[in-house]
């Protein structure tokens, strides 16, 4: 149950951030209490640079699918 409480959770925030065209970290804000269990965890991800992390992340991946579909184009 909780589990698929997450991920509809996770649908409806992106439908939303799609529609409305907003950053996403906006909308986090607006859904966000001051003083709340979010922005304690959202604290605790940034002190540890974990927004950091996912571009790295994100960035390796890229790169690596540029290099395999250089290498794939080039076998053809």
């Amino acid at each position: 149950a909780s589990r698929s409480l997450a991920l509809w959770t996770f649908v409806g925030a992106t439908k939303l951030a799609i529609e409305r065209g907003e950053d996403p970290a906006a909308l986090r804000a607006q859904v966000t209490s001051k003083g709340g269990t979010t922005e304690a965890a959202v604290g605790v991800l940034e002190a540890a640079g974990v927004r950091q992390h996912f571009i790295d992340a994100v960035r390796a991946a890229r790169d690596r699918s540029v290099e395999m579909g250089d290498a794939l184009g080039k076998d053809g």
